[in-house]
């Protein structure tokens, strides 16, 4: 299940994958680092817990939507 009706819409890992996809577009190269990750989630969400990003990369990694190489996520 991609969203729970326990938790808030803004911290599912559905919403969360968008946020990454966004920010992979406007990037140059369409790669960003993990920390530019977690510093768009801060200011745009506030503080968010590791678990919600560690899920968020784990939905868009099994989706077949992101890959990774250090220090680099890339869109595929």
């Amino acid at each position: 299940m991609l969203i729970s009706t326990n938790e808030k819409l803004h911290s599912s890992p559905a919403y969360l994958g968008y946020l990454v996809l966004r920010l992979l577009k406007s990037a140059p190269e369409q790669k960003v680092t993990i920390f530019d990750i977690v510093e768009k989630f801060k200011s745009e969400l506030g503080i968010i817990h590791y678990q919600q990003i560690l899920f968020t990369l784990m939905f868009l990694y099994q989706a077949d939507i992101i890959d990774f190489s250090e220090p680099y996520l890339y869109a595929k």
